[in-house]
């Protein structure tokens, strides 16, 4: 073969400002293979035209991209190429929400001394009539998707005129795989209200939440770190032999209208069931 329009692997990596070791990983993922290879002594061989597919898979793994994005982004027809794009953002700004959640929850500790610090009491919760709203979420979208539903539900309470007695608390039921969040938004309100239950609206339903037990702590700081307490109550737990369930409760202590994230006080508590 006339080898004089192909440049080896070192002088196209240099051209094109990748490593050899790149473009040899890029031909074992079938991402980038080069124009030629030598039989005998298995050296590869690329073309002049390769060296924009070549630059435009290091300009996107600049950005991160992982390679198998790459590759159907190079394949893309221009209608799929928006969509891949729009695609690849979405996962990065919800990657950038995850790490700026770990940043704050790190600082958190960071002011507060210790992996753990918080004390623990237990409590006991009077049984409840609420009215309540319940929506399925995912560890990204729980903070978001929490606040939707409690704004939700205040609006429906005021449109059956249920008066509340209490500020919200949510349940968060979670699954193993923790891509799947139950939540149930609840209000408790007066007695009186259950004789208005075939007005409430659709997604609204009235329920009576048993009393009992709970390990309680209060977690003052922004929301997105409340995952510190609801793990600092199921180490609690553990140590003192109680199962730990699935379910953990929030109460809100205060309005993030009114006061600074800092100064959210929320009440997180577990049912001690045995």
């Amino acid at each position: 073969m006339d080898l004089g329009n192909l440049m080896p692997i070192g002088r196209f990596a240099r051209s094109c400002r990748l490593s050899v070791k790149a473009l040899r990983h890029y031909d074992e993922l079938g991402l980038l293979a080069p124009a030629f290879v030598d039989p005998q002594s298995r050296y590869r061989y690329y073309s002049r035209e390769q060296a924009r597919d070549a630059v435009m898979i290091g300009m996107l793994r600049s950005l991160d991209l992982p390679l198998d994005a790459i590759r159907d982004l190079l394949r893309a027809s221009p209608d799929e190429l928006s969509a891949l794009v729009d695609g690849e953002s979405a996962r990065i700004e919800a990657e950038i929400a995850r790490k700026e959640s770990a940043l704050l929850s790190l600082r958190h500790l960071s002011h507060a001394g210790g992996l753990a610090a918080y004390e623990v009491d237990v409590r006991e919760h009077p049984a409840r009539l609420v009215a309540r709203m319940g929506a399925v979420t995912d560890a990204a979208s729980l903070i978001s998707d929490t606040t939707a539903l409690v704004y939700a539900l205040f609006e429906a309470v005021s449109q059956c005129k249920a008066e509340p007695r209490e500020s919200p608390f949510v349940l968060n039921t979670f699954h193993e795989d923790r891509d799947r969040i139950e939540l149930e938004a609840c209000i408790e309100i007066e007695a009186s209200t259950r004789d208005a239950e075939a007005l409430l609206p659709p997604r609204l339903e009235l329920a009576e939440l048993p009393g009992g037990s709970f390990a309680s702590l209060v977690h003052v700081g922004p929301y997105e770190t409340l995952g510190l307490a609801h793990h600092a109550l199921i180490a609690w737990m553990q140590e003192r032999g109680h199962a730990t369930g699935t379910t953990v409760w929030e109460f809100y202590r205060n309005d993030p209208a009114d006061v600074a994230t800092e100064a959210l006080e929320t009440e997180v508590a577990i049912p001690i069931d045995d």
